[in-house]
Protein backbone atom coordinates (compact mmCIF):
# COMPACT_ATOMS: atom_id res chain seq x y z
CA UNK A 1 0.00 0.00 0.00
CA UNK A 2 1.27 3.51 -0.65
CA UNK A 3 0.61 5.95 1.66
CA UNK A 4 -0.28 9.26 0.75
CA UNK A 5 -1.40 13.06 2.33
CA UNK A 6 -4.77 11.34 1.98
CA UNK A 7 -4.41 8.78 4.36
CA UNK A 8 -4.45 11.91 6.99
CA UNK A 9 -7.85 12.86 5.56
CA UNK A 10 -10.29 11.66 8.25
CA UNK A 11 -7.75 9.73 10.60
CA UNK A 12 -9.82 7.81 14.14
CA UNK A 13 -7.72 8.45 17.55
CA UNK A 14 -9.12 6.11 19.86
CA UNK A 15 -8.21 7.35 23.41
CA UNK A 16 -8.53 10.85 22.10
CA UNK A 17 -9.33 11.97 25.63
CA UNK A 18 -6.67 10.69 27.06
CA UNK A 19 -3.09 12.75 27.83
CA UNK A 20 -1.11 11.59 24.77
CA UNK A 21 -4.35 11.28 22.39
CA UNK A 22 -5.31 14.80 23.21
CA UNK A 23 -2.32 16.16 22.15
CA UNK A 24 -2.38 14.10 18.45
CA UNK A 25 -5.99 15.86 18.25
CA UNK A 26 -4.84 19.25 18.84
CA UNK A 27 -1.67 18.54 16.16
CA UNK A 28 -4.01 16.86 13.20
CA UNK A 29 -5.98 19.99 13.80
CA UNK A 30 -2.88 21.82 12.54
CA UNK A 31 -2.65 20.15 9.65
CA UNK A 32 -4.00 21.29 6.37
CA UNK A 33 -4.53 17.89 5.36
CA UNK A 34 -6.81 16.90 7.76
CA UNK A 35 -10.58 17.50 7.13
CA UNK A 36 -12.41 15.64 10.12
CA UNK A 37 -10.87 13.71 13.14
CA UNK A 38 -12.89 10.88 14.53
CA UNK A 39 -11.94 11.57 18.53
CA UNK A 40 -13.19 8.26 20.41
CA UNK A 41 -13.00 7.73 23.95
CA UNK A 42 -15.22 6.97 26.75
CA UNK A 43 -18.25 8.89 27.44
CA UNK A 44 -17.57 11.95 29.73
CA UNK A 45 -14.19 12.72 28.99
CA UNK A 46 -13.07 15.90 29.94
CA UNK A 47 -10.34 16.78 27.15
CA UNK A 48 -12.72 15.68 24.87
CA UNK A 49 -14.71 18.52 25.42
CA UNK A 50 -12.65 20.91 24.23
CA UNK A 51 -12.78 19.65 20.89
CA UNK A 52 -17.05 19.07 20.40
CA UNK A 53 -17.29 22.90 19.30
CA UNK A 54 -15.01 22.19 16.76
CA UNK A 55 -16.14 21.60 13.21
CA UNK A 56 -13.65 19.21 12.17
CA UNK A 57 -13.80 17.23 15.17
CA UNK A 58 -16.73 14.31 15.36
CA UNK A 59 -16.57 12.96 19.22
CA UNK A 60 -17.92 9.85 19.45
CA UNK A 61 -18.55 8.18 23.06
CA UNK A 62 -18.10 4.66 23.12
CA UNK A 63 -16.65 2.00 25.75
CA UNK A 64 -14.08 0.27 23.33
CA UNK A 65 -13.92 -2.69 26.06
CA UNK A 66 -17.24 -3.97 24.36
CA UNK A 67 -17.37 -5.62 20.98
CA UNK A 68 -20.89 -4.38 20.45
CA UNK A 69 -18.89 -0.64 20.03
CA UNK A 70 -17.61 -1.27 16.60
CA UNK A 71 -21.24 -0.46 15.03
CA UNK A 72 -20.67 2.77 16.35
CA UNK A 73 -17.22 3.67 14.69
CA UNK A 74 -17.37 5.33 11.26
CA UNK A 75 -16.82 3.48 7.68
CA UNK A 76 -15.05 6.20 6.18
CA UNK A 77 -12.07 6.82 8.62
CA UNK A 78 -9.04 6.66 6.13
CA UNK A 79 -6.14 5.30 9.17
CA UNK A 80 -6.75 4.40 12.87
CA UNK A 81 -4.39 6.08 15.90
CA UNK A 82 -4.54 3.21 18.41
CA UNK A 83 -4.00 4.68 21.75
CA UNK A 84 -6.93 3.65 23.50
CA UNK A 85 -4.98 1.85 26.92
CA UNK A 86 -5.28 2.63 31.16
CA UNK A 87 -2.33 3.40 32.06
CA UNK A 88 -0.89 5.19 35.29
CA UNK A 89 0.95 3.54 38.31
CA UNK A 90 -0.95 3.51 40.87
CA UNK A 91 -3.64 1.77 39.15
CA UNK A 92 -1.48 -1.05 38.03
CA UNK A 93 -1.34 -2.17 41.31
CA UNK A 94 -5.03 -1.39 42.62
CA UNK A 95 -7.05 -2.11 39.35
CA UNK A 96 -4.52 -4.48 37.57
CA UNK A 97 -7.20 -6.74 35.75
CA UNK A 98 -9.48 -3.51 34.68
CA UNK A 99 -6.15 -2.04 33.51
CA UNK A 100 -5.12 -5.16 31.33
CA UNK A 101 -8.75 -5.24 30.17
CA UNK A 102 -9.07 -1.53 28.82
CA UNK A 103 -6.25 -1.74 27.51
CA UNK A 104 -6.11 -4.43 25.22
CA UNK A 105 -9.82 -4.97 24.14
CA UNK A 106 -9.96 -1.31 22.50
CA UNK A 107 -6.87 -2.54 20.07
CA UNK A 108 -8.87 -6.12 19.61
CA UNK A 109 -12.30 -3.91 18.46
CA UNK A 110 -10.41 -1.88 16.43
CA UNK A 111 -8.71 -4.76 14.46
CA UNK A 112 -12.26 -6.40 14.23
CA UNK A 113 -13.72 -3.13 12.38
CA UNK A 114 -10.39 -1.50 10.23
CA UNK A 115 -7.99 -4.73 10.25
CA UNK A 116 -9.19 -5.34 6.54
CA UNK A 117 -9.51 -1.59 5.61
CA UNK A 118 -6.75 1.10 6.56
CA UNK A 119 -3.21 1.70 8.05
CA UNK A 120 -3.33 1.49 12.23
CA UNK A 121 -0.70 3.29 14.29
CA UNK A 122 -0.58 1.27 17.48
CA UNK A 123 0.94 2.92 20.49
CA UNK A 124 2.77 0.74 22.84
CA UNK A 125 4.98 1.22 25.54
CA UNK A 126 8.64 1.00 26.77
CA UNK A 127 7.31 -1.28 29.38
CA UNK A 128 7.07 -4.30 27.11
CA UNK A 129 10.81 -4.76 27.18
CA UNK A 130 11.35 -3.38 30.46
CA UNK A 131 12.35 -6.88 32.07
CA UNK A 132 14.52 -7.90 29.37
CA UNK A 133 16.85 -5.09 30.21
CA UNK A 134 16.95 -5.61 33.90
CA UNK A 135 17.20 -9.59 33.91
CA UNK A 136 18.95 -10.07 30.44
CA UNK A 137 21.44 -7.85 30.12
CA UNK A 138 19.52 -6.17 27.38
CA UNK A 139 21.20 -3.25 25.89
CA UNK A 140 21.14 0.75 27.08
CA UNK A 141 20.35 2.59 25.26
CA UNK A 142 17.99 -0.10 23.81
CA UNK A 143 16.60 -0.64 20.03
CA UNK A 144 13.42 -2.49 18.27
CA UNK A 145 15.65 -5.43 18.47
CA UNK A 146 14.85 -6.05 21.47
CA UNK A 147 13.12 -9.48 23.40
CA UNK A 148 10.29 -8.26 24.90
CA UNK A 149 9.29 -10.08 28.22
CA UNK A 150 7.44 -9.88 31.52
CA UNK A 151 9.02 -10.47 34.55
CA UNK A 152 6.76 -11.89 36.91
CA UNK A 153 2.69 -12.74 35.96
CA UNK A 154 2.32 -12.10 39.76
CA UNK A 155 3.08 -8.80 40.22
CA UNK A 156 0.25 -6.39 39.30
CA UNK A 157 2.87 -4.08 37.85
CA UNK A 158 3.25 -6.06 34.99
CA UNK A 159 -0.44 -5.58 33.88
CA UNK A 160 -0.02 -2.90 31.31
CA UNK A 161 3.09 -4.04 30.09
CA UNK A 162 1.33 -7.28 29.08
CA UNK A 163 -1.51 -5.72 27.89
CA UNK A 164 0.83 -3.77 25.73
CA UNK A 165 2.91 -7.25 24.36
CA UNK A 166 -0.80 -8.86 23.63
CA UNK A 167 -1.92 -5.48 21.28
CA UNK A 168 1.82 -5.63 19.81
CA UNK A 169 0.90 -9.77 19.10
CA UNK A 170 -2.16 -8.89 17.92
CA UNK A 171 -1.53 -6.22 15.44
CA UNK A 172 0.65 -8.61 14.14
CA UNK A 173 -1.32 -11.63 13.53
CA UNK A 174 -3.91 -9.17 12.01
CA UNK A 175 -1.07 -8.12 9.52
CA UNK A 176 -0.45 -11.93 9.14
CA UNK A 177 -3.85 -13.05 8.70
CA UNK A 178 -5.97 -9.73 7.48
CA UNK A 179 -3.05 -8.12 5.19
CA UNK A 180 -3.33 -4.80 7.67
CA UNK A 181 -0.25 -2.30 7.47
CA UNK A 182 0.28 -1.41 10.78
CA UNK A 183 3.43 -0.19 12.23
CA UNK A 184 4.16 -0.18 16.09
CA UNK A 185 5.59 2.85 18.32
CA UNK A 186 6.47 2.31 21.36
CA UNK A 187 6.50 5.80 24.13
CA UNK A 188 9.21 6.23 26.24
CA UNK A 189 8.48 8.31 29.43
CA UNK A 190 6.13 11.01 27.86
CA UNK A 191 5.61 14.07 29.71
CA UNK A 192 3.96 17.34 28.95
CA UNK A 193 1.26 19.69 29.14
CA UNK A 194 -2.02 18.45 30.85
CA UNK A 195 -0.45 14.53 31.90
CA UNK A 196 -2.73 14.18 34.89
CA UNK A 197 -1.31 13.01 38.24
CA UNK A 198 -0.39 9.77 38.03
CA UNK A 199 3.39 10.20 37.11
CA UNK A 200 6.33 10.97 38.89
CA UNK A 201 6.75 14.59 37.08
CA UNK A 202 3.31 15.83 38.31
CA UNK A 203 3.43 13.56 41.26
CA UNK A 204 6.32 15.09 42.81
CA UNK A 205 5.56 18.94 41.58
CA UNK A 206 2.58 18.16 43.61
CA UNK A 207 4.17 17.03 46.54
CA UNK A 208 6.36 20.24 46.49
CA UNK A 209 3.98 22.39 46.46
CA UNK A 210 2.86 20.76 49.78
CA UNK A 211 6.48 21.03 51.39
CA UNK A 212 7.48 17.53 50.98
CA UNK A 213 10.57 16.78 48.84
CA UNK A 214 10.85 13.17 48.52
CA UNK A 215 11.35 10.96 45.35
CA UNK A 216 10.97 7.39 44.84
CA UNK A 217 14.17 5.37 43.20
CA UNK A 218 16.37 8.52 43.01
CA UNK A 219 19.46 6.43 41.45
CA UNK A 220 17.34 4.90 38.50
CA UNK A 221 17.10 6.74 35.36
CA UNK A 222 15.28 7.63 32.50
CA UNK A 223 15.18 9.62 29.31
CA UNK A 224 12.05 11.78 29.57
CA UNK A 225 9.95 12.41 25.57
CA UNK A 226 7.93 15.37 25.32
CA UNK A 227 4.53 14.95 24.45
CA UNK A 228 4.68 17.81 21.57
CA UNK A 229 7.91 15.55 19.85
CA UNK A 230 6.11 12.21 20.60
CA UNK A 231 2.95 12.74 18.86
CA UNK A 232 5.28 14.21 15.73
CA UNK A 233 6.79 10.23 15.62
CA UNK A 234 3.44 9.11 15.91
CA UNK A 235 2.18 10.75 12.87
CA UNK A 236 4.94 10.15 10.86
CA UNK A 237 4.71 6.68 11.59
CA UNK A 238 1.24 5.98 9.46
CA UNK A 239 3.28 6.94 6.64
CA UNK A 240 5.21 4.03 7.20
CA UNK A 241 2.52 1.52 8.09
CA UNK A 242 3.27 -1.64 6.16
CA UNK A 243 2.21 -5.61 6.39
CA UNK A 244 5.86 -6.41 8.36
CA UNK A 245 4.61 -4.46 11.26
CA UNK A 246 7.79 -1.82 12.04
CA UNK A 247 8.32 -1.29 15.60
CA UNK A 248 9.60 2.41 16.07
CA UNK A 249 11.21 3.60 19.34
CA UNK A 250 10.24 7.10 20.24
CA UNK A 251 12.51 8.32 22.78
CA UNK A 252 15.08 11.44 24.11
CA UNK A 253 18.48 10.51 24.41
CA UNK A 254 18.97 12.81 27.07
CA UNK A 255 19.05 10.42 30.32
CA UNK A 256 18.68 11.98 33.94
CA UNK A 257 19.00 9.89 36.89
CA UNK A 258 15.63 10.52 38.33
CA UNK A 259 16.91 12.85 41.34
CA UNK A 260 18.57 14.81 38.56
CA UNK A 261 14.99 15.36 37.28
CA UNK A 262 13.54 16.36 40.52
CA UNK A 263 16.50 18.66 41.00
CA UNK A 264 15.75 20.42 37.52
CA UNK A 265 11.96 20.30 38.46
CA UNK A 266 12.86 22.37 42.14
CA UNK A 267 15.07 24.43 39.97
CA UNK A 268 12.42 25.80 37.48
CA UNK A 269 9.88 25.56 40.49
CA UNK A 270 12.46 28.21 42.79
CA UNK A 271 13.13 25.64 45.51
CA UNK A 272 16.17 24.49 44.12
CA UNK A 273 17.77 24.97 47.92
CA UNK A 274 15.42 22.13 49.02
CA UNK A 275 16.79 18.88 50.28
CA UNK A 276 15.55 15.83 48.87
CA UNK A 277 14.89 13.02 50.51
CA UNK A 278 15.29 9.37 48.88
CA UNK A 279 13.21 6.64 49.21
CA UNK A 280 14.01 3.04 47.86
CA UNK A 281 12.16 2.04 44.60
CA UNK A 282 9.05 -0.17 44.58
CA UNK A 283 9.44 -4.04 43.48
CA UNK A 284 10.05 -4.64 39.91
CA UNK A 285 10.67 -1.13 39.24
CA UNK A 286 13.03 -0.68 36.30
CA UNK A 287 16.92 0.87 37.15
CA UNK A 288 17.30 2.47 33.95
CA UNK A 289 15.48 3.26 30.19
CA UNK A 290 16.78 4.94 27.67
CA UNK A 291 15.34 4.47 23.91
CA UNK A 292 17.80 3.89 21.08
CA UNK A 293 15.88 6.11 18.62
CA UNK A 294 18.09 5.62 15.52
CA UNK A 295 15.74 3.57 13.56
CA UNK A 296 12.91 6.19 13.58
CA UNK A 297 15.50 9.08 13.30
CA UNK A 298 16.52 7.07 9.93
CA UNK A 299 13.03 6.10 8.52
CA UNK A 300 11.03 8.52 9.98
CA UNK A 301 12.93 11.26 9.82
CA UNK A 302 12.08 12.19 13.19
CA UNK A 303 13.89 12.81 16.48
CA UNK A 304 13.01 14.67 20.06
CA UNK A 305 13.82 17.82 19.89
CA UNK A 306 12.79 19.04 23.41
CA UNK A 307 15.51 19.41 26.28
CA UNK A 308 14.11 18.39 29.74
CA UNK A 309 14.77 21.46 31.27
CA UNK A 310 12.45 23.75 28.81
CA UNK A 311 10.13 21.48 28.66
CA UNK A 312 9.34 21.29 32.62
CA UNK A 313 9.49 24.87 32.15
CA UNK A 314 6.57 25.27 29.66
CA UNK A 315 4.73 22.12 31.83
CA UNK A 316 5.06 24.23 35.01
CA UNK A 317 3.92 27.07 32.71
CA UNK A 318 0.90 25.06 31.57
CA UNK A 319 -0.06 23.98 34.89
CA UNK A 320 0.21 27.92 36.49
CA UNK A 321 -2.12 29.17 33.57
Amino acid sequence: MVLTEKVLQKPLVTGAGGFIGSHLVRELLNRSDTQVIYCVDLPNSKRLKEFESNPRVKVIELNLNSESSIDGLPSDATCVFALAALNGTSRFYSKPFTVFESSIFPTLNVIRKYGELIPIVYSSSSEVYASTVTNFGGAIPTSESVIPSIESIHNPRWSYAAAKLAGEVAINSAAIEFGTNCSIVRYHNVYGPDMGSDHFIPDFVGRAKSGVFEVIGALESRAFLNVLDAVQGTIAAIYHAKESVPIYHLGSNQELRILDAAQIILDEMGLGDKEINLVPSREGSVARRVSDSAKAKEVLKWESKIDFRAGIRNYLDSEAS
